[in-house]
C-alpha cells in the first residue's frame, strides 16, 4: 500500500490538499499554528516536527542556536524515514527545510503550487543570495540555499496555472459595496520598501479611487506600525474582520481588490475585479514578473493611468 504524506505551510496548502489530494497517512508541519487546522482535518495524523530557531543577540547564545539549527535537519530526517514514505507532497521548493528533505529523500516528491513566487521570481537574485548567506551563517541547511528554484526535475510538479492538476473552489463574494479592498503583503517587513513608500502607495491609490479603501492586512504584516502608516492617508482605514481573502470577501462586499502583490487576488477568482499595482510603490522588476507571466489572470497596472482606466471600466 502507497504510504502518502503531505507538508504544508499554510492555510492555503491545506485548501489545496482538502480538494485535491488521495487519503492522507500523515500531515507534516512545522508551524504550530496550523495544529488546530490540521488536527480537524486529518485527526491524529499530524506530525509536529519544530523549526528552526532565530538567532539570538547575545553570542553565546546566538552560537548555541546556530548548532541547534544544525542539528534540526538531520533531526527530522530521523523522524520522518521511519514512516517508510512512497510519496511526499511539498509546497515549498528551495527553502532550507524542504532543500533538506530533497537530498535524502528516495520516494516520489510533488511540488504543488504554494502561490503567486511559484510561477515568477517577484524578487532578485541578489536578495536570494543575500537571504541565503543569513541563513546559512545562522545554521540552516546550506545545500541550495542561495538559490530561487530547486531541480524541479526532481518533482511532479502540480498547479492551477501551468501545468495543470490542481483546482480550488471560489469564495463566495457579498454584494459590492462602495469600497476598495486593498489586499496587504509583507514588503515592508521583508525589506523590499520603507513603511513611507507604503503610504505613498496607498495615496495615489487614493487619489485616482473613486471609493474608499480598506487595507486588509498579511498575517505577517505589523499590525501596530500598519495603523500608524493608515493614520497618514485618512482616505483608508484597516479593513473590518474576519481577515483572509476568502472570509473577508464572504462577509465585505467591494467594487474592486488591488494589490502590490498578492496570492489572494488568484484565490478570490475576480479576475475583472482585480488589479496588481506593484509599480505604483516602486516595485518594477514585481510588474515586470507579473506583466510578462503568460497565464496571469490579473491585469497589472504599469502606472496612475492604468489605475484610472481601471476604475472607469
Amino acid at each position: 500500500m502507497t504510504r502518502i504524506a503531505a507538508l504544508p505551510r499554510s492555510a492555503l496548502h491545506l485548501a489545496f490538499l482538502a480538494h485535491n489530494a488521495p487519503p492522507l497517512d500523515h500531515v507534516l508541519y512545522r508551524d504550530a499554528r496550523l495544529a488546530d487546522a490540521i488536527e480537524a482535518a486529518y485527526p491524529g495524523k499530524g506530525i509536529y516536527l519544530g523549526r528552526e530557531g532565530r538567532l539570538p543577540r547575545r553570542p553565546l547564545a546566538a552560537w548555541r542556536q546556530v548548532r541547534a539549527n544544525r542539528a534540526y535537519y538531520k533531526a527530522v530526517r530521523r523522524r520522518v524515514e521511519p514512516l517508510a514514505l512512497d510519496r511526499l507532497i511539498l509546497f515549498l521548493e528551495a527553502e532550507p527545510l524542504e532543500l533538506s528533505i530533497q537530498h535524502w529523500f528516495e520516494g516520489e516528491l510533488e511540488l504543488w503550487e504554494e502561490g503567486l513566487s511559484h510561477y515568477v521570481d517577484l524578487t532578485s537574485p541578489v536578495w536570494y543570495g543575500a537571504r541565503g548567506l543569513i541563513q546559512i551563517a545562522s545554521g540552516f541547511y546550506p545545500r541550495g540555499a542561495m538559490h530561487r528554484r530547486a531541480d524541479r526535475s526532481r518533482f511532479t510538479v502540480r498547479d492551477r496555472y501551468d501545468k495543470g492538476g490542481l483546482t480550488l473552489p471560489l469564495p463566495t463574494r457579498a454584494p459590492p459595496q462602495d469600497a476598495v479592498c486593498f489586499v496587504g503583503s509583507p514588503l515592508v517587513e521583508d525589506g523590499l520598501i520603507s513603511r513611507g513608500r507604503l503610504v505613498q502607495g496607498l495615496r495615489a491609490i487614493a487619489e485616482i479611487s473613486p471609493y474608499p479603501i480598506r487595507y486588509l492586512p498579511h498575517p505577517r504584516e505589523d499590525l501596530a506600525a500598519l495603523r500608524t502608516a493608515l493614520a497618514l492617508c485618512p482616505e483608508a482605514s484597516l479593513a473590518a474582520e474576519p481577515f483572509g481573502i476568502g472570509p473577508h470577501a464572504a462577509a465585505h462586499g467591494y467594487r474592486a481588490f488591488v494589490a502590490p502583490v498578492s496570492t489572494a487576488l488568484l484565490d478570490l477568482g475576480a479576475y475583472s475585479d482585480s488589479l496588481f499595482v506593484p509599480a505604483l510603490f516602486g516595485q518594477a522588476r514585481m510588474h515586470r514578473a507579473l506583466s510578462g507571466w503568460a497565464h496571469n489572470p490579473v491585469a497589472t497596472a504599469g502606472g496612475p493611468d492604468d489605475l484610472k482606466r481601471f476604475f472607469a471600466r
